[in-house]
């Protein structure tokens, strides 16, 4: 079974184990597993035990790590990735996981058939994730969105992955 199919194979939603955005298990039961708006205006929640209580973003750990024990792969910041951005990739390249290198690939003509112009070129980036200022809906690793690559916002970062170097002592 290759790494991530399980969350297609499994029926999850959320980069965690189970449906819902709270913890479903232990002493844990009932917390937040990341940090997203929860509802119209409400960037914090209720502070105490129900979640941090952040207004922006949070602490690494101030929620459960995944199943791969890595922290914040949904919630807290959007995750620029490295795709060129296109509607319809999913439809128009035959792969289970496309991704679009800087137009390698692309047929020009395709996307512009009438003159009409469109924020989509292959300056424009995928960024997905969620963030502290989105819903639970963009939590999810199949959500996307785009963004023009040299633009910036409060809610967009990048996620580090690191190797650890030498013995687990």
């Amino acid at each position: 079974q290759e790494v991530g199919n399980e969350n297609q194979e499994e029926k999850r939603i959320y980069p965690w184990d189970g449906r819902s955005t709270r913890n479903p298990y232990g002493k844990e039961q009932g917390k937040f597993l990341a940090n997203f708006k929860r509802g119209r205006g409400d960037y914090a929640g209720i502070a105490g035990s129900l979640n941090n209580g952040a207004m922006i973003t949070s602490g690494v750990y101030d929620y459960a790590p995944n199943d791969y024990g890595l922290y914040n792969m949904a919630g807290n910041v959007n995750e620029w990735v490295q795709d060129v951005y296109r509607p319809l990739s999913y439809q128009d390249v035959e792969d289970l996981n496309p991704f679009r290198r800087n137009g390698v690939g692309d047929d020009a003509g395709k996307y512009d058939k009438k003159g009409y112009q469109s924020l989509i070129d292959d300056h424009v980036r995928v960024y997905k994730g969620g963030s502290w200022r989105d819903v639970a809906y963009y939590l999810s690793p199949g959500t996307r969105r785009f963004m023009a690559e040299d633009s910036a916002t409060a809610t967009i970062g990048f996620r580090c992955a690191m190797i650890n170097a030498g013995t687990n002592k």
